[in-house]
């Protein structure tokens, strides 16, 4: 009885880990470069960055053609701004 329990507590064992890396938690797919959500294109765009007294909370600025992108340093998603002024010709943005 002992045995048929400890054999199935061996299996369970074995089919979680395996469960978990066939889910993608194993590095097979991150040497792949498959292990990870898919990035879109990266904006090497200028950026103005303007940063508190106390070095946090910093805000981080750049434009992705006439729009503004806004971005700070806390758990927030980035603040988009259709056709940012700033982003137009002798705005703080423009390149």
């Amino acid at each position: 009885m002992r045995k048929g329990i400890l054999a199935g507590l061996v299996a369970v064992a074995i089919l979680a880990g395996c469960g978990s890396y066939l889910a993608g938690c194993g590095s097979y797919n991150d040497a792949r470069g498959i292990g990870d959500a898919p990035v879109g294109k990266r904006h090497e765009a200028p950026r103005q960055v303007w940063a508190s007294s106390d070095g946090f909370m910093n805000v981080e600025a750049y434009c992705i053609g006439e729009n503004g992108v806004y971005v700070h340093t806390r758990e927030a998603p980035p603040v988009i701004v259709r056709d940012d002024p700033n982003c137009d010709e002798g705005g703080i943005l423009h390149a």
